[in-house]
């Protein structure tokens, strides 16, 4: 062993324990590698070391390369995916979807895992698989409430699912993007991996984590929860009215699923002196019927821009909601004007400018929200302009509780879409990279609005870009110091007459291990040098290699901080650490052996 690549085993071993240990930010830990790497052959290199035999600058990157990092088309594609990604998340398309799926799960577990593996897993090989993972939580948290069903048992399919998902494409995950990267630096393979490359491997290893998940993996999930699923999320009762032009007309809410749909709960159903309560949802709807409903915020908002009903109010001029307002939770706390007083009375509209939508109780005592005697320490859901807001704040007959507007723009939802759809398929139809077409993509997301200019940079997962900056340049040291030569020649030794198959199942074990104590990205510049290396050895196709390398860092199910979707869901407090070892091992293995008798069944014969 050299003197060049023990300095570089050193600077690894350091890495490992300040990733494992997490003593420093793993973006900071990343950029304290950058700095160690430049600054050797800066600081140390001589021509007394060089009579010696010891070659720094030749055995490690150049100012140039150190900070290749930073724009390296690895670096940038991310950076753009995770603005494309805010682009599709702000638009509301994965909680549309969401929504029109799972009402189909009935109170079925099997089925919402179906759905689960169809929404997240799919959808995840095509935007980053993290940002899915994000929108779908608070999806199934509300269905898992809702129709009484244990979250832990289907969070843990959601985060897996996003990782299963994310090996469809080569944008699913920063990691294929990163080891492409890294392999196209090779003179003797010398190209980008293409978009849907390996899609035929990815569809088998999401096929195995479904057939896993309705069989071994429903007996080894959680037999509860470690926390009681509440209903922490306050609830509104509100009136909705309908239109003549709705399609509920001459329909019932319960043939048309509308309560699972909505997730809401129907109080009442109201037609002129006449008040349905038991038959709400088997009453055939006429025109100006008003159904009184209880709901969270979030959907209210969704009922809001629905075209099937009116969400009513009884302030101002307008009965309908106008939609393009702030919607506040408020305090009723001056007696004089909100102590039994009917809410029609108060005059919410001509004293503060709002809108009053609805109250937050279990039901209303009165037939109409309008008739309902109101008190000091009621709190109400008002609808107000932003500059009505900062008139209400100074009132002293109400205190503003919290402030919210809805996060989806449901206008640009189909072209944000459309342009996501564009950026892949014209990296897969055209001679153009995956870089310029998610670029460009990005510039479309933002002159057409999908993207303004906060979310181009509160988007970003700005740690991940800086990881990556720090860490290619300890895969350059890798390769150039001879390191990586050195870790492949001696797995070759042992591994001279080894089926390619076990060779594989070799890497991908070291693999999966190793992205359990650093992170998927930092295994992947340790390891796929070692890879390349290591098939010219074995004279095993490096392609291949590298495939068993990426799929391993990419399905990391072993602990909550192996990825960064399993620690999402740990911090629900809905598991204990070893939950995800209990059920992710046995996966890890079965995925061992089936992707690496893959890869050799599509690439090595």
């Amino acid at each position: 062993m050299t003197v060049e690549i023990a300095l570089v085993f050193t600077i690894i071993a350091a890495a490992l324990y300040l990733f494992s240990s997490q003593k420093l930010p793993l973006d900071i830990t990343a950029i304290l590698i950058l700095i160690t790497l430049i600054a050797i052959p800066q600081l140390f290199h001589s021509q007394w070391l060089l009579d010696r035999g010891v070659d720094l600058e030749a055995a490690f990157p150049t100012l140039r390369e150190g900070l290749s990092g930073l724009s390296s088309t690895a670096t940038v594609t991310v950076l753009a995916m995770f603005i494309l990604s805010a682009g599709i998340q702000r638009s509301g398309l994965i909680h549309v979807l969401g929504k029109r799926l799972f009402p189909m799960v009935g109170t079925s577990e099997l089925r919402m895992i179906l759905i689960i593996a169809v929404l997240v897993g799919l959808i995840s090989g095509f935007i980053n698989n993290t940002a899915a993972v994000a929108v779908a939580i608070p999806l199934i948290l509300d269905m898992a409430r809702r129709l009484k069903m244990q979250a832990s048992r289907l969070l843990m399919p959601v985060s897996f699912f996003g990782m299963l998902g994310g090996t469809l494409t080569l944008i699913g995950t920063s990691t294929n993007i990163l080891a492409s990267s890294i392999l196209a630096q090779r003179e003797d393979f010398g190209r980008q991996i293409g978009m849907f490359e390996f899609t035929h491997l990815g569809l088998i290893v999401l096929g195995v984590g479904l057939v896993y998940f309705v069989t071994i993996g429903r007996w080894l999930m959680p037999k509860k929860d470690l926390v009681r699923l509440g209903d922490d999320e306050e609830r509104f009762v509100v009136e909705l009215g309908i239109p003549a032009d709705s399609p509920l007309v001459d329909e019932t809410l319960e043939n048309r699923k509308f309560a699972l749909k909505a997730s809401i709960e129907v109080l009442k159903l109201v037609r002129g002196d006449t008040v349905h309560i038991k038959r709400a949802e088997r009453v055939h709807l006429r025109a100006d019927d008003i159904i009184q409903v209880r709901a969270e915020l979030r959907q209210v908002m969704d009922l809001i821009q629905s075209d099937e009903v009116q969400v009513l109010t009884v302030s101002g001029e307008s009965h309908r909601v106008r939609g393009d307002g702030v919607l506040v939770r408020v305090l009723l706390r001056n007696p004089d004007r909100f102590e039994d007083r009917q809410a029609r009375d108060v005059g919410f509209w001509d004293r503060y400018n709002a809108r009053l939508i609805g109250l937050q109780t279990e039901s209303l005592e009165a037939r109409h929200i309008a008739d309902e005697r109101l008190h000091v320490g009621s709190i109400a859901l008002l609808e107000v302009s932003r500059t009505a807001l900062s008139r209400l704040r100074e009132t002293e007959d109400l205190v503003v509780l919290e402030e919210s507007q809805d996060d989806f723009d449901h206008k640009k939802m189909w072209l944000a879409g459309g342009i996501m759809a564009a950026v892949v398929l014209g990296a897969a139809l055209t001679p153009l990279p995956i870089v310029v077409t998610a670029l460009l993509g990005v510039v479309l997301m933002v002159t057409t609005g999908c993207v303004d200019r906060d979310d181009m940079y509160t988007g970003v997962s700005w740690p991940v870009i800086f990881l990556l900056a720090g860490v290619i340049p300890l895969g350059i040291a890798m390769t150039k110091s001879g390191a990586a030569d050195l870790l492949a020649g001696l797995l070759a030794t042992h591994a001279v007459g080894w089926h390619p198959i076990v060779v594989l199942m070799a890497l991908y074990l070291v693999t999966t291990l190793l992205t359990e104590i650093v992170s998927n990205n930092a295994s992947v510049v340790i390891l796929v040098p070692v890879a390349i290396a290591l098939g010219e050895i074995l004279q095993i196709d490096m392609f291949a290699l590298v495939l068993a390398v990426m799929f391993a860092a990419s399905t990391s199910f072993l602990t909550p901080i192996g990825y960064q979707t399993n620690t999402m869901i740990f911090g629900t407090g809905l598991y204990r650490f070893t939950d995800f070892a209990w059920v992710g091992a046995p996966l890890n293995l079965i995925l061992m052996v089936v992707t690496s008798i893959s890869i050799w069944w599509l690439w090595l014969i």
